[in-house]
């Protein structure tokens, strides 16, 4: 314990991290899980892998306007490792948004847990598939292992001004992958409801006393879901590759930190 007692600013900074990131990553953000119990899973996972973390006080400062700045720093730090996750599934949110209007979804929309935000009821329903594909392959050891060999490809204290260009660099580079993904995801579907409604044209002018507005809808309802249930497998692979090519940008992201 008196360890811990004369390594509490080293022990902190590491808590702070882990704490920052838990709050903005996938799975452990869910509205699900108290904030009691992410505070308590944050201190006991830093309390144990602090031990064998190579940092100590040598590199610590006694002025608090400096040592505050190493906690924003860790902040940051944390925040950023938890987002680049949370990218993959603002993908797969959005690849449901990309056919939800054009089935007649878009006005149906529900609060989703882990944004808490309004999104369509077929971008929640591929955000679960994908928060359980996380779980299936692991993703949530992989982010506390992501914290933990952080700190030693990217040490604390060490994060330098010249960071943020490489910190934008990678930004951009998630965000142009979130649209690549959620249009691999949603392309089967939004082809076969456009080939619905180019048959729908047609056949609106063919016999111009069908009623096709009505009899559109739940044929385009039926199509998609039918195609959805025909490519699960395949959705449910792109997301396992897409989370596993973020999980490997991070370790890049990290082995290539700026410090």
């Amino acid at each position: 314990m008196e360890y811990f007692v004369y390594q509490f600013q080293a022990f902190f900074l590491v808590l702070v991290r882990m704490t920052a990131m838990m709050v903005i990553a996938p799975f452990f953000s869910s509205g699900a899980i108290p904030l009691l119990m992410r505070g308590a899973l944050s201190f006991f996972v830093s309390l144990v892998i602090f031990p064998v973390l190579s940092i100590s006080n040598a590199a610590l400062t006694g002025n608090m306007g400096v040592y505050y700045l190493m906690v924003i720093q860790e902040i940051i730090i944390g925040i950023y490792i938890g987002f680049l996750v949370s990218v993959v599934f603002s993908a797969f949110q959005l690849s449901g948004q990309y056919f939800a209007v054009q089935i007649g979804f878009g006005i149906n929309e529900v609060i989703d847990p882990l944004a808490q935000i309004s999104i369509p009821l077929v971008g929640q329903l591929k955000n679960i598939i994908g928060l359980l594909v996380f779980l299936a392959i692991n993703g949530h050891h992989f982010m506390i292992k992501a914290i933990f060999h952080s700190y030693e490809l990217a040490p604390a204290f060490a994060l330098k001004g010249e960071s943020i260009q490489a910190f934008l660099k990678f930004l951009a580079h998630s965000f142009s992958g979130m649209f690549v993904i959620a249009l691999k995801i949603s392309l089967p579907v939004i082809a076969a409801v456009f080939l619905v409604s180019v048959s729908l044209g047609i056949l609106a002018k063919a016999a111009p006393q069908m009623n096709i507005m009505m009899l559109g809808f739940p044929f385009k309802i039926a199509v998609a879901f039918g195609m959805m249930i025909l490519i699960s497998p395949l959705i449910v692979r792109v997301m396992n590759v897409s989370l596993e090519r973020t999980f490997q940008f991070i370790v890049k992201v990290i082995r290539y930190w700026p410090v």
